[in-house]
C-alpha cells in the first residue's frame, strides 16, 4: 500500500485505534477506582501509561515501515526557532492578558495567587498525567496521523475543518461504546461540541504555524491546566487552585479565559500570522 496516497481505510484505522485505546485505558482506570479503591491520581497515571504505551507501539510500527513518518506528522523538525518561540509564548501571553482584563473589567474580584507547595505539586502531577493520557496520544493520532492523511486528499482549509469533526467523533464513539458495553448514559452538549471544534482548530493552527506537533502538545497541556486549576477555581480538584477569585457569575472564567482568550484568540492570532507569512511568500515570488 502506497503511504503517499490517501486511503480511507488508513484514516478509519487511525480513528478506530485512538477510540479503542481511549476506551480501554479509560475503563481500566475506572474499574480500578470503583472495584479496588485505588487512588484517583494513581489510576489516571495508569490510564495514561496504557494510552501512551499503545500509541508508542503504533509509532514504532509506522517508523519501521516509513522512516520519515515522525517528520511527516510533526514529531521532528520546526518551521523556525523564532516561530516555535512565538508559539510557546502565545498561550501564556493570552493567559496573562485574560486574567488582567477579567479583573480590570470587573469579571472577577478578590483576586489572589495560591502558589502553595501542595497546589504546585498537584498541578505538576496532573500535567504529567495529562501529557500521557490526553495531550501526547491525542495529538499524535488526531493532529498528527489523521490530519496528515487528510492532507493527502484535501486542501489545508478543508482538512482544518474535517479534523476537529473527527476529533469530536472520538469521545462520541467512546461514549457509545460505554453505553453499549456498560449501560452508561450517552450525553453530549452543544457547548461541548463547540469547545472541541474550536479547540481542534486552534491546535491545528499551532502545528501549521510552528511545524511541530510538540507545540500542539504544549498548548494542549496549557489549556487543560488553565481550565482545571485557574478557570474552575478549585472545582476540578477540591481545594486546589492556582488562582482564587470571586466571579460575577458562575462559569465566567471558563467562558472568558479558557474559551475566549486561550482558544478563540489563539485561532485569531495564529490565522493572522499564517496569512501574513503567505502574503510574504507571494510577494517574494512576484519580485
Amino acid at each position: 500500500m502506497d503511504s503517499s496516497k490517501f486511503r480511507i481505510s488508513r484514516l478509519f484505522l487511525y480513528f478506530l485505534l485512538v477510540s479503542v485505546f481511549l476506551f480501554v485505558s479509560g475503563n481500566v482506570g475506572r474499574y480500578l477506582i470503583e472495584t479496588h479503591d485505588i487512588e484517583r491520581k494513581v489510576a489516571m497515571l495508569l490510564q495514561g501509561g496504557i494510552f501512551t504505551g499503545l500509541t508508542l507501539i503504533v509509532l514504532y510500527i509506522l517508523k519501521r515501515k516509513s522512516p520519515e513518518s515522525f517528520k511527516s506528522i510533526g514529531l521532528k523538525g520546526v518551521n523556525s526557532s523564532s516561530k516555535m518561540a512565538i508559539g510557546i509564548a502565545l498561550p501564556f501571553i493570552l493567559l496573562g492578558v485574560g486574567i488582567l482584563t477579567a479583573y480590570l473589567f470587573g469579571g472577577i474580584e478578590n483576586l489572589s495567587m495560591n502558589l502553595t507547595t501542595s497546589a504546585v505539586i498537584s498541578v505538576l502531577i496532573n500535567t504529567i498525567t495529562a501529557f500521557i493520557y490526553e495531550a501526547f496520544p491525542e495529538e499524535v493520532f488526531i493532529r498528527g496521523l489523521i490530519f496528515e492523511e487528510l492532507q493527502k486528499k484535501f486542501r489545508f482549509f478543508t482538512s482544518l475543518i474535517l479534523q476537529p469533526l473527527i476529533f469530536i467523533c472520538v469521545p462520541i464513539t467512546v461514549m457509545a461504546m460505554e453505553s453499549i458495553f456498560f449501560d452508561k448514559p450517552f450525553a453530549i452538549t452543544i457547548d461541548y461540541f463547540i469547545l472541541l471544534f474550536a479547540f481542534g482548530i486552534a491546535l491545528q493552527l499551532y502545528r501549521a504555524y510552528t511545524g511541530s506537533l510538540w507545540m500542539n502538545i504544549i498548548f494542549h497541556l496549557v489549556y487543560l491546566e488553565v481550565a482545571r486549576y485557574i478557570s474552575l477555581g478549585g472545582l476540578y480538584e477540591s481545594g486546589v487552585a492556582l488562582l482564587e477569585f470571586d466571579e460575577t457569575f458562575e462559569g465566567f472564567m471558563s467562558l472568558y479565559l479558557s474559551f475566549l482568550f486561550i482558544v478563540i484568540l489563539s485561532v485569531v492570532v495564529l490565522s493572522v500570522l499564517i496569512l501574513n507569512d503567505k502574503r510574504k511568500i507571494r510577494r517574494n515570488r512576484s519580485l
